[in-house]
């Protein structure tokens, strides 16, 4: 004979909620009623009706308390004799200040009955030979969305809201400015909880931009997350290195010829990365989108970034507009629970090159659709010296061609990619010339 089993249930945590109920009343009652949504959470009578009736006491604004729950009890239960058992609640209260945790093992004992009774209907269900197909799979079908019903709620108090936004206003917090102006000009830099893309042709300096961007944020002491899928770490690391030299070239640095002078001050400014970059978390052996996240939610950083996402390696069953869909959700929604900001560098079709005018817009994107609807910033960057050498080769253009929360627009600035550096103008990258250079000679004659 099989063994019955009591439906699942936890009395001592339904006798905890009710008791911190009484003893703190309206201030705790929003947080319990968040989690218990169903008077039929509570399995036992007596805890059922005590809950019925401080609820009909918060709905009449009335105060809740040990006198009050008695008095309504014998008014609404008269043959019921709690008023001793109420009075007993307060008395096996540990703390008030978990009592969030109280109500949540109350609604998963709930859940688990209700999987149990519909589990119960969906076996029947599948025996039942006199029922048409499609009728058993509807039947199907509204079980388990009575199932997804019963989740714990996941709405947001309006005055936590509210709280929060009034926060974001006065302090400024959701705002991660970009420290660059032509990036932060249109809306101020980036939103906490979204996405920005960053789109480009290849040789019109998408990653030195990333590079400075990283500098920027690091010096505002946020923590950053670099995903490189193109270049190694390595890399990377000698742009930032020129990039915050006394005088290098990225030329020299990359050919590895350096002077006595230039190991000197590639040494030296190696020291100080070491200790100004401790919040760069750099990744080059990356290659799914699962492994990001993984990464992503591990560290929690203020900002991350991916050069470049048509390297991220997806399942071979998706079509290339399914992954770019996917991609563009999961870093959305990976944002979103972990308060960061996110920038995605992307390739642009290469029609662009054909066209007349070459100058990027949305429909060189891949999927571009996906893009415009996700992302809260669509920004280009263009370097026109390719295309024409009568354009100077100081300078680039920065395209904001989507802003959710800014205007549209474009903005000139100055760009030496010997200095792996962005500038206020082209006059100023004209400037800045390497004044310490390799041993050019020697890598001319012996390349």
């Amino acid at each position: 004979m099989a063994e019955y089993k009591l439906p699942p249930s936890n009395k001592e945590a339904e006798e905890a909620v009710l008791g911190c109920l009484i003893l703190e009343g309206e201030p705790i009652y929003e947080k319990v009623s968040a989690w218990i949504r169903e008077d039929e959470a509570f399995y036992y009578k007596d805890t059922k009706r005590i809950w019925q009736t401080i609820c009909e006491l918060f709905q009449e604004r009335e105060p809740i308390d040990t006198v009050t729950v008695c008095a309504k009890v014998k008014e609404k239960f008269p043959e019921s004799k709690l008023a001793y058992f109420i009075t007993s609640l307060i008395d096996e209260i540990p703390t008030t200040a978990n009592v969030e945790a109280y109500a949540r093992i109350v609604w998963e004992k709930y859940i688990q009955r209700q999987t149990a009774r519909s589990a119960q209907k969906l076996y029947s269900t599948s025996f039942n030979d006199n029922k048409k197909t499609h009728a058993m799979l509807e039947k199907h079908s509204r079980l388990v969305e009575e199932l997804r019903s019963i989740q714990p709620s996941k709405k947001r108090d309006i005055n936590i809201v509210i709280d929060e936004a009034s926060k974001y206003v006065k302090t400024g917090t959701n705002i991660i400015p970009f420290g660059l102006f032509c990036l932060d000009a249109p809306a101020g830099g980036m939103t906490r909880k979204e996405v920005t893309v960053l789109g480009g042709r290849p040789g019109h300096g998408k990653t030195t931009l990333i590079v400075n961007v990283i500098r920027c944020l690091i010096e505002q002491d946020y923590k950053v997350m670099l995903f490189n899928r193109e270049m190694s770490n390595a890399e990377t690391m000698k742009k930032l290195i020129v990039m915050e030299s006394n005088g290098m070239s990225y030329d020299s640095v990359r050919r590895g010829k350096l002077t006595k002078e230039a190991e000197d001050e590639f040494d030296r400014t190696s020291e100080i990365i070491r200790k100004k970059y401790s919040k760069l978390l750099m990744f080059d052996d990356v290659r799914t989108l699962d492994e990001a996240m993984i990464e992503i939610n591990r560290y929690k950083p203020d900002v991350i970034l991916d050069d470049y996402i048509q390297l991220i390696t997806m399942p071979d069953n998706l079509e290339r507009r399914f992954q770019l869909e996917r991609i563009m959700h999961e870093y959305k929604w990976v944002c979103k629970k972990c308060n960061s900001s996110a920038v995605l560098v992307s390739q642009l079709n290469r029609d662009i090159e054909r066209r007349q005018d070459p100058r990027p817009r949305m429909s060189d994107y891949s999927e571009s659709g996906v893009i415009e609807q996700t992302a809260e910033t669509a920004m280009f960057i263009f370097y026109p010296y390719n295309f024409n050498d009568e354009n100077s080769p100081y300078e680039v253009e920065i395209i904001s061609a989507k802003t959710r929360y800014g205007r549209i627009g474009s903005y000139l600035l100055g760009f030496n990619g010997d200095r792996c550096k962005f500038y206020f103008d082209h006059q100023d990258a004209f400037k800045d010339i390497p004044t310490i250079k390799g041993r050019r000679e020697e890598w001319i004659q012996n390349p």
